[in-house]
């Protein structure tokens, strides 16, 4: 099964910490909330430096949508986010925000530990891109930039597409493919 999400279909919520708005894309189990999901995609505006919220037993995959980078201090430690580079940290972690040349959007997936991990890779679609799928994982690919096409049906920045077979991808673009495994 393939299915489509598109960007206005993301669910506005206030951040954990009440410090902005997240758009989730996703939860596991459906309709899990921030206590009880074993999986969670979502997008989230960043407006101004700030500390993250802190998720408890989670692991965190964070990738910078853009237009600009972030630069992160983890537990008081420096980590540079470039725009379409993932990083990682845990939920324990302290985390503070800073903002490299003004407001940003990123791409969040975060995993309960113990139940599932995650991966995101970013690809640049030129032409075409298949992108298989094996047993027993979830896979979603986000629309960083581009023009994107499957099946006939276009993709655009931050629609996501959910699928269950491989699948081929054209046109030319960024893209955000994530997997997530149960444990």
């Amino acid at each position: 099964m393939m299915r489509i999400q598109r960007a206005d279909e993301h669910q506005a919520m206030p951040w954990a910490n009440g410090a902005g708005v997240t758009y989730q894309v996703a939860t596991f189990p459906d309709g899990a909330d921030l206590t009880t999901f074993s999986w969670r995609i979502s997008m989230a505006d960043v407006p101004a430096d700030g500390p993250f919220s802190a998720f408890p037993g989670i692991d965190r995959i964070l990738t910078v949508l853009g237009p600009g980078d972030l630069r992160l201090f983890v537990n008081e430690e420096e980590l540079l986010a470039p725009r379409h580079m993932p990083v990682s940290f845990s939920g324990d972690d302290v985390v503070r925000a800073e903002l490299v040349s003004g407001p940003i959007t990123d791409l969040n997936v975060m995993t309960r530990r113990g139940t599932c991990t995650a991966s995101v890779q970013v690809e640049e679609l030129r032409e075409s891109l298949v992108v298989e799928i094996t047993p027993d994982v979830t896979r979603a690919i986000v629309v960083l930039t581009g023009d994107v096409t499957y099946d006939r049906e276009s993709l655009f920045a931050r629609d996501v597409l959910f699928i269950a077979d491989d699948i081929e991808l054209s046109g030319a673009g960024s893209l955000a493919v994530i997997t997530i495994t149960k444990v």
